[in-house]
């Protein structure tokens, strides 16, 4: 009878530590990041150091360390996180910004509480990450779609960077065919 409770009590303690929650103030939490972002982008001569936020934003939403380093002790860099290591890690791929089934599972999932991030792919590798975030999806007049809520941190442009807007607010149209949908394993 020991085994029993043994093996319930192991099962149930190993399946709370591979599921995932959500932080019930993300949206707060969130916002202070986004001010955070700013002031790093304002103050950074070498602003691609300010692009750990996505990493920590995914912490703050999803409480989950998916671009921690426990090497670097800091979450990763945008240049630092590679397409082939978002598809032979952790991620799995939903499909392109340009499918409207592929928006629809990444909010699907995001209200699931599954980390869900939209991925620009470049010549030169990833050149931007958005965050989906739980919600609804709202119609975009410039993509066309039904698109999932989002928060975004350009390091290029920081005053363009939001949270809780529409995926479409993060790439331009003319992008979409080169942004990944990717949810996290679990």
């Amino acid at each position: 009878m020991k085994k029993v409770y043994l093996t319930i009590l192991i099962l149930a303690t190993g399946s709370a530590t591979f599921s995932q929650s959500l932080n019930q103030n993300w949206k707060r939490d969130l916002e202070i990041s986004l001010d955070k972002f700013r002031q790093c982008t304002q103050t950074k001569a070498e602003k691609y150091q300010c692009s750990g936020f996505i990493g920590e934003s995914i912490a703050n939403v999803y409480k989950t360390n998916a671009f921690f380093s426990d090497k670097l002790s800091r979450y990763l860099h945008i240049n630092e996180i590679s397409r082939s290591s978002l598809e032979a890690g952790s991620w799995t791929s939903i499909g392109y910004a340009y499918d409207q089934k592929a928006l629809e599972e990444a909010q699907k999932q995001a209200n699931a509480n599954k980390a869900v991030i939209a991925v620009y792919v470049t010549e030169l590798g990833v050149g931007h990450i958005a965050l989906i975030l739980p919600g609804k999806l709202q119609f975009s007049g410039s993509w066309g779609f039904n698109v999932p809520s989002a928060a975004s941190f350009l390091f290029n442009d920081s005053e363009k960077s939001f949270v809780d807007k529409g995926l479409s607010y993060a790439f331009s149209k003319n992008m979409i065919k080169d942004v990944i949908l990717y949810v996290r394993k679990y």
